[in-house]
């Protein structure tokens, strides 16, 4: 592999993996580069499919030639794949917001309770829509804010 294709966001994978090898078989995108090295995040697996396992590896820039590019795993997934993959995350996201605002009630409720006035209070309040609109935000925001560190809940 030539330098000219060493770019953030690119994927690549080894010409020939084996056990003693620097790069273990897969798929990887390039995350970072400087003039002595090439970081790599592994993606796929060696037939190519989506993998998520954090690992990161980096070659020497004179090793480049070990590499070749390859197709991104996520451009074969199906629609459906990649619906069900964004609802897991929906549901992860909700599941760590429901437990910020039970570890800290009071601003939990004051979030919510400013989303719903902000959203519903037309007709009810006699404020103008640019004050429930203010509201609203302010309240996404902080329900925002809650849910950014949870104690003792952090996935990573």
């Amino acid at each position: 592999m030539t330098d000219g294709g060493v770019d953030p966001g690119n994927h690549v994978r080894p010409t020939a993996a084996g056990p003693d090898s620097r790069v273990p078989d897969g798929v990887y995108r390039i995350v970072g580069t400087d003039d002595d090295s090439v970081t790599l995040l592994l993606v796929g697996d060696a037939a190519g499919r989506r993998v998520h396992t954090g690992e990161v590896v980096t070659v020497a820039r004179g090793d480049l030639d070990t590499l070749e590019p390859a197709e991104n795993p996520d451009a074969r997934r199906s629609f459906a794949t990649r619906i069900i993959s964004q609802l897991d995350g929906l549901q992860w996201s909700l599941w760590l917001r429901w437990h910020s605002i039970r570890s800290r009630p009071v601003p939990g409720m004051a979030a919510i309770t400013l989303l719903l006035v902000g959203a519903f209070g037309e007709g009810i309040l006699p404020v103008s829509e640019r004050v429930l609109t203010g509201l609203f935000l302010l309240g996404a925001l902080l329900l925002f804010s809650l849910g950014r560190a949870v104690p003792g809940l952090s996935p990573f």
